[in-house]
């Protein structure tokens, strides 16, 4: 895992020169390892190396192909890349790297090459003769890699908003456009950013740059699915071998390797997997002191069931804020859950291991969240039946009366015409349409997230991907495990499980226990004791600790949106006092996304 970065359009080979370096100078979390640049006319491309695959100098990138007419720099892993190598014989290879597989693979196949990888990945690749650039996002959008466009008509990448940030070439305007998604969503939506003119590759895309104009291909596209035709017997063998085959290909390192485990159904999936591979794993499960947010003895119970080197990180509440704002530093783009993945990849990174697997992705592919259930839900079917001429007085009337959060949200609903897409936005909404109006100071546009296009599972998983999977959990994933130069890799990511899992009946993912295709294809090899108890996220006491501990983190956060000519600083103060005096309609992860957006663009100097 890497950190890749590069400018072309660019005429002055001194100035391209420097530029690489600041970019490269402001990843060095992400490669601690090693670093490099490529400067030829037009153009400049920059790296820095976490050794994972061929720790030796052979790796050092930007890596240029056998007879020097093509070069690449490259972050992430390839998975198959070896079984790629023996396709490409006639090439000369000199490293046992993934990354010389890339080089032979484009001279052997031309650009379909992407077509064959399978992996996470963010790619740069520049062939010399042509003069032409090709940037390359891998299938799922685990690996960011974003753009940007300058006033002198120049390109530039980076895998990381503050690379391109650091070449001082972009200017650091909020993107006041995407404002109200970050409000509504916790994120942005498509390929925008909170920064203005900073965009993503799309995932399953590529970017060619030619004679300093771009152009987008899509290689992969994840809908609509291959619908199977496999029995449910059939199907849960083959769900189980894929989970296995992602879990195997993901093993590959020649550093200290582990995984995390929670104790639940995913993370105790990907260990009962890695033992079926025949690896006696490395499990790491973070504890908290306090007993109603230890998970530790489900992830004791897997630890045994597999003998794994299990260690147990304790930490208490103190430490978790000791690091808080060291996390808040290290957010490339703001996020309000990234914070719990910073410490989980700390303790595992200082435990000496560089590479962990995680269980994310399962609850999307295989319906573990309440939306699933809420958007199929009798009593929301029933409210259609209602005009919405009745419901909209009667709801109104109700929420005067009860001035919460959830009546609020309730009404807005209400309000509309109830469709499985209008119900989708209200389940992932944090603020209200009109509780954003009041907030900003300029006319308000609302851009509508991609929702499913049915009820169905498949279609509910396909939005979940778009609008959380990728550009909350997996960016967090990413930044934050990247702040400590920690590689994690999802086996839930893979994407041939996810086309199978997307193709298979409703019927074969819906019962009463949860993620019941898992469940019911991992078998015996997840306990009952796992499969049966409460869901529990990564929960922590934030109502308390923003109106104690926090307080001042809270207050210096408000205090930059107050300042901003985008906020209504009246609206906002009001938040402020509605909040520490308890009132209903505020929860404290309004509050915090608020913050943590405030606490960013000071950092990060953000107009």
């Amino acid at each position: 895992m890497c950190g890749i970065n590069g400018i072309t359009g660019i005429a002055d080979i001194n100035e391209a020169q420097k530029i690489v370096g600041l970019m490269n100078q402001s990843m060095q979390h992400r490669g601690p390892n090693d670093e490099g640049t490529f400067v030829d006319e037009n153009i400049a491309l920059g790296h820095r190396r976490l050794s994972i695959i061929d720790l030796s100098n052979a790796g050092h990138q930007p890596m240029f192909s056998e007879n020097k007419k093509i070069v690449v720099a490259f972050n992430g892993e390839i998975y198959n890349f070896l079984s790629l190598k023996k396709q490409l014989p006639h090439y000369n290879f000199k490293t046992n790297t993934d990354t010389e597989v890339i080089l032979a693979a484009y001279l052997h196949w031309g650009i379909q090459f992407i077509e064959k990888l399978d992996g996470m990945f963010a790619i740069a690749l520049y062939d010399i003769e042509a003069k032409t650039l090709c940037l390359i996002r891998d299938r799922l959008g685990v690996k960011p890699l974003y753009y940007a466009e300058t006033i002198n008509n120049e390109i530039i990448f980076a895998s990381e908003i503050r690379s391109i940030l650091a070449s001082g070439k972009i200017k650091k305007k909020l993107n006041i456009s995407e404002i109200t998604n970050y409000l509504t969503f916790q994120t942005t939506l498509g390929n925008d950013t909170l920064v203005e003119g900073i965009k993503l590759i799309e995932a399953g895309s590529m970017a060619v740059i030619l004679n300093n104009e771009i152009t987008f291909q899509k290689y992969w596209q994840i809908n609509p699915p291959r619908f199977s035709e496999d029995s449910f017997e059939k199907a849960k063998i083959k769900t189980k071998d894929l989970v296995i085959q992602a879990v195997e290909k993901r093993l590959m390192s020649d550093v200290p390797l582990g995984a995390f485990l929670s104790g639940g159904i995913d993370s105790s999936a990907v260990v009962a997997a890695m033992s079926e591979c025949g690896i006696k794993a490395n499990t790491y499960n973070i504890n908290f002191n306090e007993k109603e947010f230890s998970e530790a003895k489900y992830a004791t119970l897997i630890s045994k069931k597999y003998n794994t080197n299990h260690t147990q990180i304790d930490l208490t509440a103190s430490d978790f804020l000791t690091l808080l704002p060291k996390a808040l530093s290290a957010l490339d783009h703001p996020s309000s859950d990234g914070t719990n993945t910073y410490v989980v990849s700390k303790a595992v990174k200082d435990a000496g291991i560089s590479v962990a697997l995680s269980g994310i992705g399962g609850d999307e592919w295989f319906g573990g969240y309440p939306v699933f259930n809420h958007l199929k839900s009798k009593k929301l079917n029933a409210l259609k039946l209602i005009p919405t001429a009745f419901r909209k007085p009667i709801f109104n009337t109700l929420g005067k009366i009860k001035d919460d959060y959830t009546s609020e949200k309730k009404y807005e609903l209400l309000s509309n015409d109830i469709n499985v897409n209008n119900s989708y936005l209200a389940v992932r909404k944090l603020f209200t349409k009109h509780q954003i109006t009041q907030i900003l100071k300029s006319d308000v546009k609302f851009n509508l997230l991609s929702g499913p296009q049915s009820n169905n599972y498949t279609s509910i998983s396909i939005a979940e991907w778009r609008n959380y999977l990728m550009p909350v959990l997996l960016r967090d994933t990413d930044q934050m495990g990247m702040a400590h130069a920690l590689e994690i890799r999802e086996p839930f990511l893979d994407y041939k499980l996810v086309e199978y899992i997307l193709s298979l009946p409703e019927a074969y993912k819906k019962d009463d226990v949860p993620k019941s295709l898992l469940v019911n294809a991992m078998g015996n090899l997840l306990p009952k004791e796992i499969v049966e108890r409460p869901k529990k996220g990564f929960v922590l006491p934030w109502e308390h600790w923003l109106k104690n501990e926090l307080k001042r983190t809270v207050n210096e956060g408000l205090d930059v949106i107050c300042n901003h000519d985008a906020f209504n600083a009246f609206e906002i103060n009001n938040l402020r006092h509605n909040y520490f005096n308890s009132k209903q309609n505020i929860r404290w992860n309004m509050i915090w996304n608020i913050v943590v957006l405030g606490i960013w663009m000071k950092n990060n100097e953000i107009e």
